[in-house]
């Protein structure tokens, strides 16, 4: 088995092993990210495995020289990500405080649509209030007059009936 690197247009770098046949890919292979054709590619890979055609290593120089500018690069590099987190913190800011400001302009507006529905029925509740006292004012003072009206109905019937025992009490049987 062979391991197969591919490097495809579209960025996508993807790897597989497989085991040759005639010189080149035994079934065709496509790119994951973007399902281009990426047999042409393996076959020119082993190829050149096969020919003993691979690129050389760096002489240990070109190391020395990249892991130095690797190094040099690196503060810059910390640097230049400090400040793309900070900008993007920035904006995410800005967006959060707009959104706080629009979500105040709503809570703002729905309390003047609540106090302008609340207005009139506090009106409403309270005249209903009034009303009630009143009828209840109403209500006693009939209650007084009932009463009264039964007293006189009561004494009037005590009347009627001592006037008839003295009537029947005068009258004799004889």
């Amino acid at each position: 088995m062979i391991p197969v690197k591919i490097f495809c247009e579209c960025g996508q770098k993807y790897a597989f092993e497989v085991q040759p046949h005639n010189g080149g890919m035994p079934v065709a292979v496509a790119c994951p990210a973007c399902n281009r054709d990426g047999t042409p590619a393996a076959n020119q890979f082993l190829a050149r495995i096969l020919k003993g055609k691979t690129q050389p290593l760096p002489p240990p120089a070109v190391n020395t020289l990249l892991n130095s500018v690797q190094s040099s690069l690196a503060p810059h590099l910390v640097d230049a990500l400090k400040d793309a987190v900070v900008q993007e913190l920035a904006a995410q800011r800005r967006e959060l405080l707009a959104g706080q400001q629009a979500a105040a302009a709503e809570l703002t507006e729905l309390a003047r649509r609540l106090e302008a529905v609340q207005t009139p029925m506090l009106e409403r509740l309270r005249a209903y209030e009034q009303r009630i006292v009143e009828l209840e004012r109403d209500l006693a003072d009939q209650s007084k007059e009932n009463r009264e009206l039964l007293k006189l109905k009561i004494d009037m019937l005590r009347e009627k009936i001592e006037t008839e025992r003295t009537a029947s009490r005068s009258v004799n049987f004889n």
